[in-house]
């Protein structure tokens, strides 16, 4: 795959990772919230790639790191699934921050640099209320 290319695949995540993406859009989808993962695993020349975007490359900065839990298989991005406003909704990544939240997913808009459209689990995540939702 190229570096130019993102991985959209949820089976490329780790086991767990992808359970609570699929846990997390199905709960979002319950909530009426259209939910398309625009990415998943990163390899780490892609992340240094990005990376590199607005700093020693042109473009605007896309990451503030190079140590990304995409490239631990741990994390996926997403957008609202609405041509047009894809990203211009606060409310939308807002109400999907609360639901990852709920479900011990780590939400990327609540860092001091927010990453609204940014989720990933903990090394160790156990959603132990996954039957009850399901």
């Amino acid at each position: 795959m190229s570096v130019k290319t993102a991985c959209r695949d949820i089976s490329e995540l780790t086991p767990d990772a992808q359970r609570a993406c699929r846990l997390f859009i199905s709960e979002c989808e319950k909530q009426g919230l259209t939910v398309l993962v625009t990415e998943t695993y990163r390899s780490q020349q892609r992340q240094d790639f990005l990376y590199s975007q607005g700093r020693t490359a042109k473009g605007q900065k896309v990451t503030w790191t190079k140590n990304s839990r995409h490239t631990s298989r741990r994390a996926w991005d997403i957008c609202q699934n609405v041509k047009g406003q894809e990203y211009s909704n606060t409310t939308f990544f807002k109400r999907c921050g609360e639901i990852a939240k709920s479900l011990g997913i780590i939400w990327g808009g609540d860092w001091s640099t927010p990453d609204m459209p940014h989720f990933e689990i903990p090394k160790e995540w156990d959603y132990k209320g996954e039957q009850e939702m399901t």
